[in-house]
């Protein structure tokens, strides 16, 4: 039986105390501060989006959640089918003149990027440290995040990757806010001398992310770790996730990558369903294939709020490291070194299902918590 004790004590909320700024990764409790705090990134262009194009990328993503609704409607005809995938390719390609609206409207700092990011490889120590800049010039955008708790330093110190999951309630936002978490944990491995080993960043976006940039941004995509998936991560589609995933397993096995997950996938669409019923169970089935080859797998879920303040980006609320063992064919959750939660057998299909219960409880109360601010 499963069982998830819920987080009910007042107390254990974290304020948010201060607003950081995407600059401020020195407010980190490290050994050493290095001279990355003083570097800055030539993809934060990248934050510096213009009015035009936030409006046509909003006005594409509102069109084509409608284009879905429509979509899932039973008894659509043969023409009906079809206009609605001409309209959603017109609203790709709004996505794609917003692109190059950004492109032009930062031409250098794009294409210093692009060679940049080209002559590095994933497995350099600039790597990480790039990664780490990242924000460092944008001085006038913040973020709320608990850094208070120490938990981003607890993770750079750990020699094991991790698995990051994260609410997907405004798409259009959260390509932001997650590279901002990744280059303050980048920068702590930094802190740490371990930007030779630490594990590379790896992001599952959905294909169609990456299909509608340019060439070149693609270029930029990749080498920066994202990785192209169909987001509807179900049963009728995850053989089509077999050669990415696959690949990125092994990654993990071998300690090389830290992986972000958004589990609702494309049922992000859906605002008046719950977590539980959006969150999908592609996530739990990667973590049952690494415990066939390795005995632990450490997730953390990041909860994320967007507030309507201005140069807001967000608030990001680090939850409590979730771990996952097996051990004689079976699977458990670790909450403390004399308690065990028996999750299943690692052969039965239902033992998936407790692993997604477990994690969208979890992610759920972090996206609770990052609701709470001063």
């Amino acid at each position: 039986m499963l069982k998830i004790n819920s987080l009910n004590d007042q107390d254990n909320r974290i304020s948010f105390g201060a607003r950081i700024r995407l600059c401020d990764k020195g407010l980190l409790n490290l050994p050493q501060k290095t001279d990355i705090l003083y570097c800055t990134s030539p993809m934060d262009f990248f934050y510096k989006e213009s009015k035009s194009k936030k409006n046509l990328d909003a006005l594409s993503i509102r069109i084509k959640n409608r284009i879905r609704k429509e979509q899932e409607k039973p008894g659509n005809s043969k023409y009906k089918r079809l206009a609605l995938r001409k309209a959603f390719v017109a609203a790709n390609k709004l996505r794609s003149i917003a692109s190059k609206i950004l492109v032009l409207g930062h031409a250098k700092s794009f294409y210093t990027s692009y060679r940049t990011i080209r002559k590095m490889t994933p497995a350099s120590p600039q790597y990480i440290e790039e990664w780490a800049k990242l924000g460092n010039s944008v001085n006038n955008k913040f973020i709320n995040m608990n850094i208070e708790d120490g938990r981003i330093e607890k993770i750079a110190q750990m020699n094991e990757p991790v698995i990051f999951i994260l609410n997907h309630n405004n798409p259009e936002r959260d390509k932001f806010i997650y590279p901002i978490f990744n280059s303050f944990l980048n920068y702590a491995y930094t802190a740490f001398g371990k930007q030779n080993d630490c594990p590379r960043p790896n992001i599952l976006v959905s294909k169609n992310f990456i299909k509608l940039a340019s060439s070149k941004f693609q270029s930029i995509y990749r080498k920066m770790g994202l990785i192209p998936v169909d987001a509807s991560m179900t049963d009728r589609c995850s053989d089509k996730n077999v050669v990415p995933v696959k690949s990125l397993i092994l990654k993990f096995i071998h300690d090389k990558c830290n992986l972000f997950v958004f589990p609702e996938g494309n049922n992000s669409v859906y605002k008046n369903k719950t977590l539980e019923e959006k969150f999908q169970p592609g996530v739990s089935r990667m973590i049952k294939n690494i415990l066939d080859s390795r005995d632990t797998v450490n997730v953390v879920p990041l909860g994320l709020f967007y507030p309507e303040t201005k140069n807001h980006m967000g608030n990001i609320h680090i939850g409590d490291k979730i771990l996952l063992k097996r051990a004689d064919d079976y699977i458990f959750y670790v909450q403390d070194s004399e308690n065990y939660i028996n999750l299943g057998s690692a052969n039965h299909k239902k033992t998936i299902k407790n692993i997604t219960k477990l994690l969208c409880s979890r992610l759920d109360e972090s996206v609770n918590m990052s609701r709470f601010e001063t």
